[in-house]
């Protein structure tokens, strides 16, 4: 399983936990971090902001807390940048995912 689909998959498994909401993981949209932000990955938050009832920068940082804490073996840290979640992927994913 590739390492966005992944991502897809926890956070929509995040947003059910937190808020109770079913969100299908095709409608995450989630892409490579730009270089100049810290991350490896960016999931774009705009889409769930209304439905949710949040703020961008309020759900991003629920959601980042919620991923790294719940999946410490794929992330180890989160920061928000209006409304995009960025993500960094843990050494030892690398590891296992290049072996």
């Amino acid at each position: 399983m590739s390492v966005v689909t992944q991502i897809k998959k926890v956070t929509a498994k995040a947003i059910a936990d937190l808020y109770a909401i079913h969100i299908d993981e095709n409608n995450i949209l989630v892409n490579a971090t730009k270089p100049e932000f810290v991350g490896d990955y960016t999931v774009v938050l705009f889409a769930f902001v209304k439905q949710l009832k949040q703020s961008p920068d309020v759900l991003g940082q629920a959601l980042g807390t919620h991923l790294v804490t719940s999946n410490p073996t794929l992330f180890t840290a989160h920061n928000v940048i209006k409304g995009f979640l960025n993500l960094s992927i843990t050494d030892a994913y690398w590891r296992n995912f290049t072996n």
